[in-house]
This record gives structure tokens, sequence and C-alpha cells, in this order.
């Protein structure tokens, strides 16, 4: 095969197999949310990732006004993906399903969503495609005392990271959050 073929034929096949990797919107589903014990002056946040398999795990940071942010725990995995892989692989490469914190009530608590993306390289050198993505916007909300709250980032066609209160039935209300920038500390 000639080299002038072989360039663009690797390319176009690293093109078809990074548009692969995502799950229709259709089949994306979330388990119900299980709250941390709180007391008066707390409320609690869950952070899940939906879709994206194994390929897009999420690392979630939150943090108060001028208090910089922190990082909520390990990567978060989609939970159907997190299920089906064996516990021993699980311990080697690190990562879990969903992570819970208890926060604050009644201050401004800001969350951000980092995605981590397969990039396509060519002899060790990252290379732009047209399926990369912008990071889901940071958001931020003022929690409740009392209240159960899940931000949760949805890996499909676009990565969109939504803030819902949760009530004790299990039913979701978006909450009114203003995307900020990720600079938000």
């Amino acid at each position: 095969m000639k080299t002038s073929l072989a360039f663009p034929l690797a390319i176009t096949f690293a093109l078809v197999m990074t548009g692969c990797s995502s799950r229709q919107a259709g089949d994306l589903t979330s388990e119900p949310v299980v709250p941390l014990v709180m007391n008066d002056h707390q409320a609690s946040m869950t952070f899940r990732t939906i879709g994206g398999e194994g390929d897009h795990p999420v690392s979630y940071t939150y943090g108060y006004a001028n208090a910089g942010f922190q990082s909520a725990g390990d990567r978060v995995y989609d939970s159907a993906y997190f299920k089906r892989i064996p516990a021993y692989l699980k311990k080697i490469a690190g990562g879990t399903d969903s992570i819970s914190q208890l926060v604050e009530a009644d201050k401004t608590v800001y969350v951000e969503g980092e995605v981590k993306a397969k990039s396509f390289t060519l002899n060790g050198i990252p290379m732009p495609t047209p399926f990369d993505k912008e990071q889901p916007a940071a958001q931020q909300f003022t929690p409740h005392a009392k209240k159960n709250y899940l931000v949760e980032t949805v890996i499909a066609d676009t990565w969109v990271m939504s803030v819902y209160e949760v009530s004790a039935t299990g039913e979701r209300k978006t909450i009114g959050v203003r995307k900020v920038d990720s600079a938000a500390n």
C-alpha cells in the first residue's frame, strides 16, 4: 500500500471508531438516588454519569464561592457499564458508578464535570477530530437543608450536565441552574 493512502485511511478509520462509542439518547436511564443522612445545616448531593460506557468517565469537582474547587472523588462511570466489569478490574482501574457528598445548606455551590475523552493520536501527537465535544458547562445552585440533589452528566451526542432536586419518592425537579464559566472560584 502506498504511504500516501495510509495516512488518509488511518484518519478515516480513527474517526469512524471514535463516533461509534456513544449510546443513543433513548436508552439512557438512571437508577434511584439514595441520599445520605443529613442534619439541619446540610444537603445530600449525588454525582452520576449516564452513557459513555467505559470510554468517557467524568471527574467531578465542587466548591463554594471564594473557596475554590475540591474533587468529589474517583472518576464516575456509567452505572450499567460499571456493573458489568469484574471486581478485580474495578480495583485496578479505580472509579465508581456514583459519588454522594454532604454539602452546606444555603450556600451557593459550584459544580463542574470534566469528561475524559479519548483523543486520536498519530505517532503520539494528539490530533483534533470533528467528533471532539465541549466539556459540560459548570453550574451553580443553592442547596436547601435536608434536601437531596442529583448532579448528572449525560454522555450522548453532546455532553450535558444537569442538576435536579430529588424528592423522597424519587421524582426529579430540574433546578433553575445558571451556567457559569469554569473559573468560578
